[in-house]
């Protein structure tokens, strides 16, 4: 079975990685926002006046809509208007700064006056319930009489310290869902590539996989402790082309610097392979070339002709890679998480017309120790398997 690439879940993890500041920085933006604009925003507030029908002599199951169009035939509008000057527009006046609430089957109509202030709240229901009641007595014979039953007081103001605690965790949660929907949308624009699968997915190049980055002290690299370098090398030994030239783009080249001294220390120690650059290529082909001759029926006994060393070149000028040797593997390093377009135009720019081509994806890693010990059994081990 063939095995599968980067899951939803860790492209999401490397995109949280990948774009924490701004992640945090939209979290913190919720956070912040929300308990900032509860404080600010004032809370308004209701005050009620109960207007009751004396002697009704309509039927009661039409009273309801005949006193909402009453209510909003604009006389009381105008009452409200004329007594506070500064309510906005005339047409908002009902139902936003006083409305009624009118229950079937009741002789009881509630005119509600709404303000952040308590005072005015209950001055505005005041006036409208007064205008409402002339309005309803003004048709006379017929409908019947009504009065103010209870006028409003001024209601207690809400405290707004529960809902500031309150929107402290709204705010986070509206920041957090609010950062994963960005990263979200980054990763799908971007389309990563997390993984020698992934890539070759993408691309159809083999990749010899991730390597790791790690640090030492003062930012120092240690090649000894890459995880994942040796069995990278392992399957550049396995390819039969002797020259192996590293490339990249000009925006990964330190990436790349990185990534040639790694494999040429680890080469070193198991083929003495040579740094060399692209003036030396044909030297170096012409030599193996010379190395292949001489090495048939080598004395091993069996007649096998044993491999010469491979040469690593780093590449940093694109025209040396115009006329390769017809025995070059060029492996091309790019950063983990790639946009799948540049790894497209990546490929298509530095692979073709060697022998082999490969990927070589490099993750940044943490700072660690360097275990030399440890690198060393692994070398000897890389060694007796090649």
């Amino acid at each position: 079975m063939r095995p599968a690439g980067t899951d939803a879940i860790g492209v999401l993890r490397w995109g949280l990685r990948r774009y924490r500041l701004l992640f945090l920085a939209i979290l913190l933006l919720g956070a912040v926002v929300a308990p900032v604009a509860t404080v600010q925003r004032p809370s308004t507030v209701d005050a009620e006046a109960l207007v009751i029908a004396q002697r009704l002599d309509i039927d009661l199951a039409a009273l309801p809509r005949y006193g909402q169009a009453v209510f909003d035939n604009g006389q009381v509008a105008q009452a409200v208007a004329a007594q506070f000057g500064d309510l906005g527009a005339f047409q908002d006046i009902v139902p936003d700064r006083v409305s009624m609430v009118a229950v079937q089957d009741s002789i009881v109509f509630t005119v509600v006056g709404h303000d952040t202030d308590p005072g005015t709240a209950a001055d505005l229901a005041n006036v409208a319930a007064n205008a409402f009641v002339e309005s309803l007595n003004a048709a006379g014979v017929g409908v019947g009489t009504f009065a103010v039953q209870s006028p409003a007081e001024p209601p207690v103001a809400p405290s707004t310290g529960l809902g500031t605690v309150l929107a402290i965790p709204v705010g986070i949660g509206a920041g957090l869902l609010l950062g994963l929907a960005a990263v979200a949308v980054l990763l799908v624009a971007r389309q990563p590539v997390l993984d020698g699968i992934d890539a070759e997915e993408v691309t159809g190049v083999p990749a010899l996989g991730v390597v790791t980055v790690s640090r030492g002290r003062r930012g120092r690299h240690l090649p000894e402790v890459f995880a994942g370098l040796i069995p990278a090398c392992r399957r550049l030994l396995a390819l039969p082309a002797p020259t192996v030239v590293v490339a990249s783009r000009p925006e990964d080249e330190q990436i790349r610097l990185r990534m040639t001294s790694a494999v040429t220390e680890v080469l070193t120690r198991v083929r003495e392979a040579g740094d060399v650059n692209a003036a030396q290529l044909t030297t170096a082909h012409a030599a193996h070339q010379h190395g292949v001759e001489r090495s048939t029926h080598a004395s091993n006994g069996h007649g096998v002709s044993s491999r010469p060393h491979p040469t690593v070149l780093d590449i940093s000028d694109p025209p040396a890679l115009l006329q390769p040797p017809l025995e070059t593997a060029t492996v091309l390093v790019v950063p983990e998480g790639i946009g799948t377009a540049a790894l497209r135009a990546a490929v298509a720019e530095h692979l073709g017309g060697s022998a082999e081509v490969r990927l070589l994806l490099v993750r940044p890693g943490r700072r660690v120790r360097a275990r030399p010990q440890a690198a060393g059994d692994a070398m000897e081990g890389m060694t007796a398997d090649s």
